[in-house]
C-alpha cells in the first residue's frame, strides 16, 4: 500500500526532477514500438529542464507536484490562460500534462492531481478544464471519462510531420 503523496506547487528548482519524470512517463506511454528519432528529438525539445524552467516562469502556467518523502512521483501542468478548447469556441484552462510515475499509477495519485488541477483552473474563474489524450492511451481516456470529462472530438498532435490522433476532453468546473 502506497502512502498518500504530498501535493505542492512546482518551482524553478523542480525543473530537473519534473523533466526526468516527464521523460520516463512519456517514453513509457508513447514509445511502445521503440524510440524513433522524431520521438527522441521531441523528448529533448519538450521535456528538458530548460523547457520546464521556461514553462514554470510563464504567466498563467501552474505546476502541481505529488511527492512522497520529497521524491517526485507525479505532476500536473495547467495553462490557466483562457485558451479555446479545440472543436469549440468556449474558453477554459488546459490540462497540458498529468503524468504519474508507473509504479504509482492506479493508486489515486492521478485523481488527486486532477482535483488539484481543477482547483487551479477554478481559482482563475475559468468555466472549464480541457485536455487532449492520445488515441492509443485507452487508460487515460477511460480515466478522464470516469471523472466526468466529456469526449467532445478529435485533434492531432504533430511531431516532425507525423500526426498522432488525440481525443479532446472537457469538463465544466
Amino acid at each position: 500500500m502506497h502512502q498518500l503523496p504530498h501535493l505542492r506547487p512546482g518551482t524553478l528548482e523542480d525543473a530537473t526532477t519534473i523533466a526526468a519524470l516527464a521523460i520516463q512517463v512519456f517514453l513509457d506511454t508513447y514509445a511502445t514500438q521503440g524510440i524513433r528519432p522524431d520521438l527522441a528529438r521531441e523528448v529533448f525539445r519538450e521535456y528538458s529542464s530548460e523547457a520546464f524552467q521556461e514553462r514554470i516562469n510563464r504567466p498563467g502556467c501552474h505546476f502541481v507536484l505529488a511527492e512522497i518523502d520529497t521524491a517526485l512521483i507525479g505532476f500536473a501542468e495547467v495553462d490557466a490562460f483562457a485558451t479555446p478548447c479545440p472543436g469549440t469556441t468556449s474558453a477554459g484552462a488546459e490540462l497540458v500534462r498529468l503524468y504519474v510515475q508507473p509504479a504509482f499509477q492506479r493508486v489515486k495519485v492521478g485523481q488527486r492531481l486532477l482535483a488539484a488541477a481543477e482547483d487551479v483552473a477554478r481559482s482563475t474563474g475559468l468555466p472549464a478544464l480541457w485536455l487532449t489524450a492520445w488515441d492509443g492511451n485507452q487508460r487515460a481516456r477511460d480515466f478522464y471519462a470516469a471523472r466526468g470529462y466529456a469526449d467532445i472530438g478529435e485533434t492531432v498532435h504533430v511531431i516532425e510531420g507525423r500526426s498522432y490522433g488525440n481525443r479532446v476532453f472537457r469538463r465544466a468546473i
